[in-house]
């Protein structure tokens, strides 16, 4: 039995850090003053020993807020982890650092922490700074009136995006005493947000940590690179509104 919940929190450490924290949820920040709460679910390719590939079923709850027309505020509560008895959130501010004048294209940055702690472990918590950066293409897009901004009474342009996340490693100490080589974990995505006046449906395709073996450990992850990494799938919907 005790083997058995082991190898479960070493597959849930290991999906965590080939999930990167999840897709990337606001690419694009909130208008000044809007609310928007999320759910996703996704996660790494596995290999189910005698069944299909699957993504792991990660699943996160989020909620943002626009402080200005270029800065949204987000935090996330990671409700899969919750179920294993780890307490994990992240945290983080996207900011647009560049639009085009016709504000069909866009650089975006975030810029946050992501944090875990084990209730059952002493002296287990962990802290990952984290760094993204995107450009989007709008499409289907028109200028809003003034009145349709005050109002949200427009449909959004859909929105195509591709990026990289990095996590970075403070822990020089792997599990089992290993030394910690891997610092840096990048992970390279691309997607897309399919847009309603209130609503957004997202699809994201992710390359996770294609530097890093994904040989010799408790699951099989599939990835396009093969040897390295893990492809990761996410879904999410959205739903923005002011108060």
């Amino acid at each position: 039995m005790k083997n058995k919940k082991y190898n479960v929190i070493i597959l849930f450490v290991l999906g965590l850090i080939f999930s990167s924290c999840g897709s990337s949820k606001l690419v694009e920040p909130l208008r000044k003053n809007e609310n928007a709460i999320a759910v996703e679910l996704g996660g790494p390719l596995i290999k189910i020993p005698g069944s299909i590939v699957s993504p792991l079923p990660f699943t996160s709850i989020m909620y943002g807020r626009g402080i200005t027309n270029d800065l949204t505020l987000h935090t996330s509560w990671y409700s899969t982890a919750a179920v294993f008895g780890v307490a994990q959130m992240d945290f983080g501010a996207t900011y647009a650092f560049w639009k085009s004048k016709d504000e069909k294209h866009g650089l975006s940055g975030m810029l946050g922490f992501n944090t875990a702690l084990d209730v059952y472990v002493p002296k287990s918590f962990k802290f990952w700074p984290q760094l993204n950066a995107h450009y989007y293409l709008k499409y289907n897009f028109k200028q809003q009136t003034q009145d349709e901004l005050l109002t949200n009474g427009s449909k959004r342009a859909n929105l195509f995006y591709v990026g990289f996340s990095t996590w970075y490693e403070l822990g020089r100490i792997k599990a089992h005493g290993e030394k910690q080589k891997n610092i840096v974990i990048p992970s390279f995505d691309i997607g897309h947000d399919l847009n309603w006046k209130r609503w957004t449906f997202k699809l994201e395709l992710r390359l996770i940590a294609p530097f890093t073996s994904n040989k010799d450990i408790v699951v099989e992850y599939k990835s396009i690179t093969g040897k390295t990494g893990a492809t990761g799938v996410y879904l999410g919907f959205m739903y923005r509104f002011k108060r």
